[in-house]
């Protein structure tokens, strides 16, 4: 298991025609390829901040943690989580007047962004499944040492999953066991103390398959975790990393001309 917590990040300033931004990573680094996770923090913190749709060769959650605006047609707002499958489209990602902060988790880097819809042609199948759900920070109250889970994603046959945890001061609790493809766990509010580090808002854990499920703990001022489960591997593309063969990072963030 990884562990890592916000201050932790790696933050490197990203200047774009519309404004600056940031983005801060935490396990692996965009635009690398190799067979390691890799989550990252993009921010945007200001008015129309924008990125076309597109579509990556690999599974991926992304969670909205500042600011507003839409994914697609779905309105979004802290704390929304989307799940996407392997060459399912999505976007454009547009910022309203405070911009927008959001999270992308992966259980391997990505071998590109592929923008639409001039990459179709280069999409390995169908496009799968983009579900969306909204983790109400604070809406309840938790007393000292409470604990309680909520379902945030209908069942899914492959093992996908998305679980809230709402932790009351000093609480423990046992994260979900990570049988699918891999887990993330984001502190979303409250503090949790995991192996020897408090962990705030915007602090992340990864847990690989198989790997015995974390006790979680809450500090003084309880805490409140998104917890993310990929897919169990198997034929559909992109879905087992182990059949991922890339030979670089494909770069398409401008279509060429007469696409």
């Amino acid at each position: 298991m990884q562990a890592v917590a916000n201050v932790e990040a790696r933050v490197k300033e990203i200047v774009r025609k519309d404004g600056i931004g940031r983005r801060r990573d935490y396990i692996g680094s965009p635009g690398t390829v190799d067979n390691s996770p890799q989550a990252f923090l993009v921010e945007r913190p200001y008015a129309g901040a924008r990125i076309n749709p597109h579509f990556h060769d690999v599974d991926q959650f992304q969670v909205v943690v500042k600011g507003d605006g839409r994914i697609g047609k779905k309105e979004v707002r802290p704390i929304t989580f989307q799940y996407a499958d392997a060459y399912t489209p999505y976007g454009p990602i547009v910022a309203r007047d405070d911009g927008i902060s959001f999270f992308t988790l992966r259980n391997i880097a990505s071998g590109g962004h592929f923008v639409m819809p001039g990459s179709k042609h280069l999409m390995a199948c169908r496009a799968g499944r983009n579900i969306a759900g909204v983790f109400e920070v604070g809406k309840r109250r938790m007393k000292n040492g409470e604990v309680a889970q909520e379902p945030l994603m209908e069942p899914q046959a492959d093992g996908v999953d998305a679980v809230g945890i709402r932790m009351g001061a000093n609480a423990q609790a046992q994260a979900p066991t990570s049988a699918g493809g891999g887990q993330y766990i984001l502190v979303c509010a409250g503090t949790l103390l995991q192996d020897g580090k408090e962990m705030t808002a915007d602090s992340l854990m990864r847990v690989e398959a198989g790997e015995p499920a974390p006790l979680l703990q809450a500090g003084p001022d309880g805490a409140e975790v998104l917890v993310m489960q990929f897919a169990r591997p198997s034929e559909r593309p992109g879905s087992d990393p182990s059949k991922l063969k890339r030979d670089g990072y494909v770069d398409r963030h401008v279509v060429p001309a007469g696409e």
